[in-house]
């Protein structure tokens, strides 16, 4: 928070700087950097908290099927939240390879494509690709939360439902989706924190490029503060970050 009124740099080694008061927030209102950020903030966060959730929900119904319910596939499900997430983002990296990747010889194989597309070479596939990845290692998490969710409803409840006539979207409609609203209403505070501060994706596949084009606030702070090494912007960025993050959670 101090760091963030003052113009620091890292400079042969040594930290120097000045107190400068707001011009480091002055400043994230006219940078096109921040713009770009928040922008791809903003589509990351919105497009992976909706699949995510969405997702999860029809994985946390199934698992809740009598004819489903099994601690094996719980046990799948859990792979990848379990991989270290710079061990995910390495593999998710030898996927999208342009010249040995599984994604393209899967769909060469298909005929979907006639020739290799360099995945993260366009700035726009490469954020949704990265989306992809993402969106793979945050289901089995929220997956089990709603879950619990289900499980916490009582049979009578559907039961009645079904005497009364109720189709099952009706059913979902009804009775589902209340029951495990103080569930789901977390999943989204928590999944909407972990979107806005991704960072090892972004940091093995991309680097922020091309063209910044998968650059999110997150990233941008770390760029400017120890890439650039411009501690006093960074940490304005942060204190951007938090305050949205905030935000979020309180609505």
């Amino acid at each position: 928070f101090l760091l963030s009124f003052q113009s620091v740099r890292a400079t042969n080694g040594l930290f120097g700087g000045k107190w400068t008061g707001l011009s480091n927030y002055q400043k994230l209102f006219s940078d096109p950097a921040v713009v770009r950020a928040t922008t791809n903030t903003v589509y990351f966060t919105v497009v992976e908290v909706v699949a995510v959730v969405a997702i999860s929900l029809l994985f946390a119904q199934l698992l809740n099927h009598p004819r489903v319910k099994s601690v094996f596939f719980t046990v799948v499900l859990l792979i990848p939240w379990a991989i270290a997430p710079v061990a995910n983002a390495t593999i998710w990296k030898w996927i999208y390879n342009g010249n040995y990747g599984i994604l393209n010889q899967a769909l060469l194989w298909l005929g979907v494509i006639d020739k290799p597309v360099v995945w993260l070479a366009n700035p726009t596939t490469a954020l949704n690709m990265m989306l992809l990845a993402d969106v793979w290692k945050s289901i089995p998490f929220i997956t089990l939360l709603l879950l619990a969710g289900l499980r916490g409803i009582p049979p009578v409840l559907y039961r009645a439902a079904k005497i009364d006539g109720a189709s099952r979207l009706q059913t979902f409609w009804s009775i589902t989706l209340p029951q495990i609203r103080p569930v789901l209403l977390i999943c989204v505070v928590l999944q909407s924190i972990w979107a806005v501060k991704v960072f090892d994706l972004i940091y093995v596949l991309t680097k922020g490029g091309p063209a910044d084009g998968t650059v999110t606030l997150n990233f941008l702070a770390y760029r400017s503060a120890f890439n650039f090494g411009d501690l006093g912007y960074g940490s304005a960025l942060a204190n951007l970050l938090f305050i949205i993050m905030f935000v979020a959670a309180l609505l």
